[in-house]
């Protein structure tokens, strides 16, 4: 028996104010895949946007570094890890998402490199399409 009183009577987790803003990164999270979707989505349909068919400019290239860097970002959320790897007592009883959770958990150990370098790399695709649309240049074919 232990001889210190539990402070807390009416505990009751993240679920009052002010602890509820908490889990607020949890909520934003589920929201960034669906830009991931999004980007992605427009890398596809980037091979196929001329008139000859299928090829690939630098523009593409550009356009799938960036969908690739945000989704990794994502990845290495501790949300995402939370998500894929929570609640789970053995991970020998659930060996797809141990391996799923060991990937998120390298990725996180990398999350805020990942942020910074997606933070450029986002602002350098905006640029690049900006000067696209107002035809400083063309985007190179490379095949």
């Amino acid at each position: 028996m232990c001889a210190v009183a539990e402070p807390h009577a009416t505990y009751s987790g993240e679920t009052r104010f002010p602890l509820l803003f908490q889990n607020l990164p949890r909520y934003f999270f589920y929201a960034g895949p669906v830009y991931n979707v999004i980007l992605t989505y427009d890398v596809l349909h980037t091979f196929w946007a001329r008139d000859d068919g299928f090829g690939m400019g630098l523009g593409t290239l550009v356009l799938l570094v960036n969908a690739t860097l945000l989704s990794m970002y994502s990845l290495s959320c501790h949300s995402c890890r939370h998500i894929v790897g929570g609640r789970l007592v053995h991970f020998s009883k659930h060996p797809v998402r141990y391996k799923a959770w060991t990937f998120v958990s390298r990725l996180n150990g990398k999350h805020m490199q990942l942020a910074w370098v997606s933070l450029v790399f986002v602002a350098f695709t905006d640029l690049y399409v900006r000067l696209l649309a107002t035809g400083a240049f063309d985007d190179p074919r490379l095949f």
